[in-house]
């Protein structure tokens, strides 16, 4: 059975999207028009159908001035990132696995967080914004709920698919070149 993927349509979102950076001010938004509108798509689907947005929550954990930085491994799902540095832990929102509740943004990414990291010494999730970029074949596809999270350490679980370290804020931005286009203007939120 395909994975059935949180979506909503783009036509829906439309008045509140710019075509590529860190939307703020407007989370609220955002999450009403999501959570009353929102369906499941087979995920093979939902990539390619650009009338549609994949709802993707994304975390940026940060550790007094550094931030925890994975490159993305040739074994990873999504083949157009591989090589690239993501800020942001996440991922997409599954009908099967997260079910459909009035939590389900909120379920999903702490299976997220959980699958893809060991986090010790966890705060709390802070809203930073939306991330959109119609700039790319992946962005036009996909929107990005920005959280930030205190933690003091964290490590990678998936290490066949993603290779985790920790970076200066200074450093980052020196290597937002070669981040995915989401981990370069998430460092706006830093």
């Amino acid at each position: 059975m395909a994975e059935q993927v949180l979506v909503v349509k783009k036509a829906l979102l439309s008045s509140l999207l710019e075509e590529k950076g860190l939307i703020t001010g407007k989370d609220e938004s955002f999450f009403e028009i999501i959570m009353s509108h929102h369906e499941f798509m087979p995920r093979p689907e939902a990539e390619e159908n650009t009338g549609y947005k994949q709802i993707i929550p994304y975390v940026l954990l940060l550790r007094d001035d550094e931030i925890f930085a994975m490159r993305r491994l040739s074994k990873g799902g999504e083949t157009r990132l591989h090589g690239l540095i993501s800020l942001g832990v996440g991922g997409h929102i599954d009908l099967y696995e997260d079910g459909d509740s009035d939590d389900v943004l909120t379920q999903g990414m702490l299976r997220e967080i959980r699958e893809e990291v060991e986090i010790d010494g966890a705060g709390g999730l802070f809203p930073v914004g939306v991330i959109n970029d119609d700039t790319t074949a992946v962005g036009s596809v996909h929107l990005g709920l920005v959280y930030k999270m205190q933690v003091s350490d964290a490590r990678i679980r998936e290490t066949e698919k993603l290779e985790g370290f920790w970076l200066s804020v200074l450093k980052a931005k020196e290597l937002s070149a070669q981040m995915e286009s989401w981990s370069a203007i998430a460092l706006e939120a830093i």
